[in-house]
């Protein structure tokens, strides 16, 4: 008999976290949901944690883990499945493996150095409606609370004074008000992390986004494409995610090498793609408004004048000139020199 798919995938990017791999897991294996499965996709990472452990075996050992103490609580056993790139492809490319991986009718994103809040996905899942007698009408996208911060010596969170990674609107949206509350109103998040998205909806948003090695902004990405799709969200007051600050990319760490220079500058795929998007769509129904368009050429005119911060206080001196070369082979001569234009008069 076969066995049917579960209502949620969990899906865990692995890019050099390994140290905290094992953290991260244990928070979803001990979720009291009783259909979902976890779906890791490491992009070649090298790392390996504490123990020596590749993420292999890491998953390997949770499985294990998973499986005892599931039992011991009278819960059904959840899958962990690895999968493995053989060559870095960015954040982009790991998270459309995870999607074409995944079996559930709904996603949720996870950091491979964050957690799962206890009950989360049980939470999120209750929201959506899909228990509903039309399961059709469910939400698109179920948005959970979200809190930032670090862990203590003996693992407890402890969380940051104010969250900036966790904007979310309480309530329902729909059609164009979505997009709209991201993008016009600053009231909720950008982040593919913390919500429930119907896979549909990452289909349809990869089938609009070429093949692109990215490692920042992909969330940006993501969800600009998941926006225009959905028809339906809501924000609930749950606390469901725990975001681990000062371990990412853009953490205040010096830039000592070209190529975690070039991850840095590979977020200007993310508006390029949009941009030809939104340039092909100028005379049909699904373009933005000038106003969406105005908000968008804003945000990324930040990532630029952040990308060129870092240049300044992150990149090693002796980088410095290859790295700027580099900044402007990703956003363009003119565009680069437009900006530090307008820096040096603010």
């Amino acid at each position: 008999m076969k066995k049917s798919a579960p209502l949620v995938s969990v899906c865990i990017p692995v890019f050099e976290t390994e140290h905290f791999l094992e953290q991260c897991l244990r928070s979803v294996v001990r979720q009291d949901f009783d259909s979902f499965e976890i779906v890791i996709v490491s992009d070649a990472s090298r790392g390996h944690d504490e123990k020596k452990r590749s993420a292999k075996k890491i998953v390997r050992a949770m499985q294990k883990e998973s499986n005892n103490w599931r039992k011991a609580n009278s819960l059904p056993p959840v899958p962990l499945k690895f999968v493995e790139h053989h060559e870095n492809r960015g954040l982009i490319e790991v998270r459309r493996t995870l999607c074409y991986e995944s079996q559930g009718i709904y996603i949720t994103q996870l950091d491979s150095d964050d957690e799962l809040e206890e009950g989360a996905i049980s939470a999120l899942f209750a929201a959506s409606g899909f228990d509903s007698a039309v399961p059709e009408q469910a939400f698109d996208i179920i948005h959970g609370t979200s809190s930032a911060g670090s862990f203590d010596t003996l693992g407890n969170f402890i969380p940051a004074q104010k969250n900036l990674y966790g904007e979310i609107f309480y309530g329902k949206l729909f059609g164009r008000e979505i997009l709209d509350c991201w993008i016009l109103k600053a009231e909720s998040s950008s982040n593919t992390w913390g919500k429930l998205i119907k896979r549909q909806l990452f289909l349809k948003a990869y089938g609009n986004i070429p093949y692109t090695e990215c490692n920042l902004a992909e969330d940006v990405l993501l969800f600009f494409f998941i926006s225009q799709f959905a028809k339906s969200y809501v924000g609930i007051k749950d606390k469901v995610y725990r975001y681990r600050l000062n371990t990412g990319m853009t953490a205040g760490k010096k830039i000592t090498t070209l190529q975690r220079w070039k991850m840095i500058c590979s977020s200007a795929s993310v508006f390029s793609i949009i941009s030809e998007w939104i340039n092909e769509k100028s005379n049909s129904a699904e373009n933005l408004t000038q106003e969406e368009i105005n908000r968008f050429r804003i945000m990324t005119n930040l990532y630029l004048k952040n990308n060129l911060q870092q240049l300044h206080e992150a990149v090693l001196p002796e980088l410095y000139d290859q790295a700027r070369e580099m900044l402007c082979e990703y956003w363009g001569t003119d565009y680069v020199e437009t900006i530090e234009e307008l820096m040096a008069k603010a």
